[in-house]
């Protein structure tokens, strides 16, 4: 059996995840079959399977090559422009990325249900891309005594859950004076009273 750093290895599974992120990006998660990634890449089925032992997790790869980070605010700015900076280019790449209402369909119908593989990845690496940043921001704001501790996750859903909701259900996109009212809000509920 080959080496993982065999080169040859690394070359087809680049050629299948190359094709599979082409796919991907043309038809949606349904696009991406045995059949179509091993016609697109020119590599066997065969080898297919030594590099994902499953469709899901080939697909599952392909989403993380495409998952996007908001970008992170500077941390010298005032709480509340920080959580809208942050919330702002969340919502942004929620509402300008629609291949991400795709993956999260295709991770909401419960696809690979364990976490020790590419789908288990793909979900933390989705969770990781929103939570990080803000939980940045919320830990220095706790250390510094301006926000009383709270859940970080419960904060991640407050801010970022809607906008992903009215993704999902196809509501109108979120402007920045939406975020607005959504850091306030959250604000109002942390914000230390010495603050």
């Amino acid at each position: 059996m080959k080496s993982p750093t065999d080169p040859r290895r690394a070359r087809s599974r680049g050629k299948l995840l190359d094709a599979a992120v082409d796919l991907l990006l043309a038809g949606g998660a349904a696009a991406v079959t045995v059949d179509a990634v091993t016609r697109v890449s020119g590599v066997a089925r065969t080898t297919l399977y030594r590099n994902f032992p499953s469709t899901d997790s080939l697909i599952a790869e392909a989403f993380r090559r495409l998952l996007p980070t908001p970008e992170a605010p500077p941390s010298d700015a005032p709480i509340r422009e920080q959580m809208i900076q942050l919330g702002t280019s969340m919502a942004r790449m929620i509402q300008d990325a629609p291949l991400q209402q795709s993956m999260w369909g295709w991770l909401a119908m419960g696809r690979g249900a364990g976490n020790d593989d590419e789908v288990g990845e793909l979900r933390r690496g989705v969770v990781d891309s929103y939570a990080a940043p803000l939980h940045t921001i919320l830990s220095a704001a706790e250390a510094d005594g301006t926000l009383i501790p709270g859940d970080r996750d419960l904060a991640v859903a407050q801010i970022a859950g809607p906008v992903v909701l009215a993704r999902m259900i196809g509501l109108r996109p979120f402007t920045e004076t939406d975020i607005e009212i959504l850091v306030d809000d959250f604000l109002r509920s942390r914000l230390a009273a010495d603050s």
